[in-house]
């Protein structure tokens, strides 16, 4: 008899424990839909472009590291990606909503609205210079693209505001990109 209540509970046990991972997985694949569902379509579009941006940046970054690799119609496809996504477009994606759930973007942005459209038009800015540099530069990443020992440093958090004359090197600009990027980040995102 004993025997036969240890097998009904070891039954019942597994049925428990089917019961258990059945649930544990409706809840892993529910739960990211449910979270989705009450991510406003503005934040999904915002963080979209955000990728976008990231893997443009990535594309060109990697460029830099290994010239021989330069192909000026993907380097300048990726500048024309962060284009699209900066300047007005970007803050016209933050004008009505800013913080909001499943976003990581915080109030300072329509406190300091601003700040953070300058910084949007800096982005597109270096970007457009990048692109400028794709079409000078259709066969290989030439010395002018590079970075050179006497070429000004600025920077910092604040963001860099680029002058209209300043004549900068590709790789340059690029830097000074990614260097708005954080500063924005820096400002206006939520920290981990």
């Amino acid at each position: 008899m004993m025997g036969v209540n240890f097998k009904i509970r070891e039954e019942r046990g597994a049925q428990m424990d089917l019961r258990a991972s059945f649930a544990l997985i409706v809840f892993a694949v529910g739960c990211p839909a449910a979270v989705a569902a009450t991510v406003p379509d503005i934040v999904r579009s915002r963080q979209s472009d955000m990728k976008e941006i990231a893997t443009s940046t990535k594309v060109m970054a990697d460029m830099f590291k290994e010239p021989d690799t330069y192909a000026s119609g993907s380097f300048g496809t990726a500048a024309e990606e962060i284009i699209a996504r900066s300047g007005s477009h970007l803050t016209a994606n933050f004008s009505e909503l800013a913080a909001a759930p499943g976003s990581k973007a915080t109030d300072a942005i329509r406190d300091e609205r601003a700040r953070f459209a300058a910084l949007a038009e800096n982005l597109k800015t270096y970007a457009t210079a990048l692109a400028a540099a794709a079409h000078d530069h259709p066969d290989s990443m030439t010395e002018d693209m590079r970075m050179k020992a006497n070429e000004p440093m600025e920077g910092g958090l604040l963001g860099i505001a680029p002058r209209p004359s300043q004549k900068m090197s590709a790789e340059h600009a690029f830097h000074l990109m990614l260097q708005t990027c954080a500063s924005c980040h820096a400002r206006f995102r939520q920290r981990d």
